[in-house]
């Protein structure tokens, strides 16, 4: 159980805890993403295989497609998003650590 010192220190703690998840949640989505891309990818490859051609072929009318390119930004939006909600709870973090740490001043 964690104990607070006063209620500034309890709401940077919230905060932090609030940021945290919502930077997970994005990554889980960038993660979707990146999923998504891969298994279009190897369906692409599947489909050209039965036809005859190359995966190389493949690949370069996969990444030619609306939904490769979809896939691709949303894996980048939803990183940097991942990132920043990170960065924003490590800051409320520090905030708590040091209102906890402060004598008060």
């Amino acid at each position: 159980m964690l104990k607070f010192k006063n209620a500034e220190e309890q709401a940077a703690w919230n905060m932090a805890e609030a940021l945290s998840e919502k930077g997970f949640s994005c990554m889980r989505q960038a993660e979707e993403a990146a999923e998504n891309f891969r298994s279009g990818k190897m369906q692409m490859r599947r489909n050209f295989k039965a036809r005859g051609m190359s995966e190389v072929d493949a690949d370069i009318r996969w990444s030619g497609t609306t939904a490769a390119k979809k896939a691709l930004s949303d894996n980048g939006w939803y990183m940097s998003q991942a990132t920043m909600y990170n960065e924003a709870a490590a800051a409320q973090y520090a905030k708590a650590l040091y209102l906890k740490n402060s004598d008060g001043i």
